[in-house]
C-alpha cells in the first residue's frame, strides 16, 4: 500500500444534535479497512458523506490523490464506488437476475428497450455457478428472506468494476458457511485492487478478513489499527472502553414446568413435522441455512402465519391463528425486520411500548393516558433506554430501538419469547445489555426460542441447539454435548445449496 485511493481530512459534520469531528481516515488499494463502533456512533454518516449522500460542513476528500468536489448527490461515477447499505433497496417485484444487472441489462432492442432475457438469464446462471449461490432463476425479490437479499446486493458488489467498495452489516443476518461466500466476495474484490470499507459489530469478521480497523465513539475516531498486529481484547478495549470476562453473561438456572411445546407442526411444503418441548427458564437456540424457515417457523408459532399441528401452553392445548391469540396467550415475537414489522412509524414512542398492554391502561373503551406514560417510562428507565419517548421512536439507534421493543413485551407480561435475530447490527454494548435482559426474564420462569444465524451466540447464551434443515428440526440437543464445528458440520451435509423461501 503505497498512496491512499481515498483520504479523508479533518471531516466535520452537524446534524440535529450530533457532530462527526474532525475525522481523519484513508483507504488503500487492495485494502478491507473495517469500520466498528456503537449503533449511534456516525459510522454510516461517515460512509454517507464517502459516498457523496451527505456533504460535510468542513474537511476534505481525496480520490486518486485528486481533491473531490462534490456538487450532487454522488460526486462518483458509478464505475466508481458502490455502496451496500445494510437495508436491502432491492426492487421487489423484480427477478434476482433483473436486480443484479439492472445498471447493466442486456437489450435487443436499446431505442425500445427490449431486454435480451436469453442472455440476461445465461450471464445469470454464470454467476450462479460461479459462486454456487443458493438463488433460482425465476426467484423475485419479495419472496426473499433478508439473508438471500443480502446476498444479491454483495452480488452487486462482485459484478462491479467499483474501485471503492462501502459494504454495511454484511454479515449480520448470515450463518458461518454463508459467510464463507461473502468473505469469497470480499478477496475477490479485494483482489482486482478495489478499497473496501467493511462495516460491522462483529470481532470475528474483523480478524478474519480485515487488514486495517477504526474505531468510531461519538462521532470520533478512537484508534486505527493494523489487525495482524492487535488482538480481539484490544478491539473490545477500544469500543466499549472495558475488558470483558464474559462475552456471553449465561445464568444456569434449575428449570421449571413444560411451558410451550408444539407437536407435529407444519407449513404447506416449507415445514414438517417440528417438535419440541421448553421448560420454564430454559432457552432454545434455533439455527438454520437462508431459506430453512426460521422466520416462517417463528411467524407458525405467533399466529402470523396459518399452520397445521398443535400448540401447547401450560399443557393445554391453544389455537394460535392470529398474533392477537399470541399476545393473550402470553407469547411474543421479536422479528428479524424491527423497522418494518416491529413498530408502528406514526406512533411515538409511548404508544409503541404499551401497544400490546392497551387492555391495562383503559376502562370503558378510555385510556388512563397518565398511568400509561409513567408505566412506560418504568419499564425504559429499568432497561436503561435513553429517554427519548415524547419523539419519533425512529429517533433510536439500532440498538436502543430493539431495547423498546424488549421494553413493549416486557410491559405485556409475555412468558414465551421468540426471538428472530435479536442482535442483528446493533454494538457489542447493546448485544450484552440484551444478554442480561435475557438472563432476567429466564430468572422470571419466561422460556425463550432464540432464532440466530450466530452459532456462536447460540453456544453462548442458549441450553438447547436445534438446527432447522430439509423442513425440519433435524437436531435438538444441550448446548454442553455438541461444539460449534458439528452443527456447522450438520448445517453444511442439510442442504449444501438451499432453495431460497418464500415469504420466509
Amino acid at each position: 500500500m503505497n498512496s491512499p485511493l481515498l483520504e479523508l481530512k479533518n471531516i466535520n459534520l452537524t446534524v440535529s444534535n450530533f457532530k462527526i469531528s474532525d475525522i481523519s481516515i484513508s483507504l488503500f488499494p487492495g485494502e478491507v479497512h473495517m469500520i466498528m463502533g456503537e449503533n449511534g456512533s456516525g459510522k454510516s454518516m461517515l460512509m454517507q458523506m464517502i459516498s457523496g449522500m451527505l456533504q460535510p460542513d468542513s474537511g476534505e476528500i481525496f480520490f486518486n490523490g485528486q481533491l473531490v468536489k462534490p456538487k450532487s448527490l454522488s460526486f462518483y461515477s458509478s464505475n466508481e464506488l458502490i455502496f451496500i447499505q445494510q437495508h436491502s433497496i432491492l426492487l421487489e417485484n423484480l427477478s434476482v437476475a433483473e436486480n443484479l444487472f439492472f445498471h447493466n441489462l442486456p437489450y435487443k432492442n436499446k431505442f425500445l428497450r427490449t431486454i435480451d432475457l436469453d442472455k440476461l438469464n445465461k450471464q445469470f446462471q454464470e454467476l450462479v455457478n460461479e459462486l454456487n449461490l443458493p438463488i433460482e432463476m425465476t426467484d423475485t425479490v419479495r419472496t426473499l428472506g433478508l439473508a438471500q437479499r443480502q446476498m444479491i446486493e454483495f452480488c452487486k458488489a462482485y459484478i462491479s468494476d467499483a474501485k471503492v467498495v462501502i459494504l454495511d452489516e454484511p454479515s449480520a443476518a448470515l450463518t458461518p458457511s454463508e459467510r464463507e461466500l461473502l468473505y469469497r466476495i470480499v478477496n475477490h474484490i479485494k483482489g482486482r485492487g478495489a478499497g473496501i470499507f467493511y462495516i460491522t459489530h462483529r470481532i470475528d469478521d474483523s480478524m478474519r478478513i480485515g487488514d486495517r480497523i477504526s474505531i468510531i465513539k461519538n462521532g470520533t475516531l478512537a484508534g486505527t489499527k493494523i489487525i495482524k498486529e492487535t488482538t480481539e481484547e484490544e478491539i473490545v478495549h477500544l469500543l466499549i472502553g472495558t475488558r470483558l470476562k464474559e462475552r456471553y453473561p449465561k445464568m444456569i438456572l434449575k428449570k421449571g414446568k413444560i411451558l410451550f411445546s408444539v407437536s407435529s407442526l407444519g407449513f404447506d411444503d416449507k415445514l414438517a413435522n417440528i417438535n419440541f418441548q421448553l421448560r420454564e427458564g430454559e432457552i432454545l437456540g434455533i439455527t438454520g441455512l437462508a431459506g430453512s424457515g426460521r422466520t416462517l417457523l417463528a411467524n407458525c408459532l405467533f399466529g402470523a402465519a396459518k399452520y397445521d399441528g398443535q400448540i401447547y401452553v401450560n399443557n393445554k392445548l391453544v389455537q394460535i391463528r392470529s398474533p392477537y391469540k399470541a399476545i393473550r396467550n402470553g407469547i411474543a415475537l421479536m422479528p428479524e425486520k424491527r423497522l418494518e414489522d416491529s413498530i408502528f412509524k406514526e406512533l411515538d414512542t409511548n404508544e409503541n411500548v404499551a401497544f400490546p398492554s392497551l387492555h391495562r391502561f383503559s376502562r370503558n373503551q378510555i385510556i388512563n393516558s397518565d398511568l400509561m406514560k409513567q408505566t412506560v417510562l418504568d419499564y425504559i428507565t429499568k432497561i436503561n433506554l435513553p429517554k427519548l419517548h415524547k419523539k419519533s421512536i425512529l429517533a433510536y439507534s439500532e440498538g436502543s430501538l430493539q431495547k423498546a421493543i424488549f421494553a413493549k413485551w416486557l410491559m405485556s407480561r409475555a412468558k414465551i419469547f421468540i426471538l428472530d435475530e435479536p442482535t442483528r447490527g446493533i454494538d457489542l454494548a447493546s448485544k450484552i445489555d440484551i444478554y442480561n435482559f435475557i438472563n432476567d426474564m429466564t430468572k422470571k420462569k419466561a422460556c425463550i426460542i432464540y432464532i440466530s444465524s450466530d452459532i456462536d451466540e447460540i453456544m453462548g447464551i442458549c441450553d438447547r441447539v436445534a438446527v432447522l434443515a430439509d423442513k425440519t428440526l433435524v437436531c435438538d440437543v444441550p448446548t454442553n454435548i455438541i461444539t460449534e464445528e458439528e452443527i456447522t458440520g450438520i448445517l453444511v451435509r442439510s442442504s449444501t445449496k438451499p432453495q431460497l423461501p418464500h415469504n420466509e
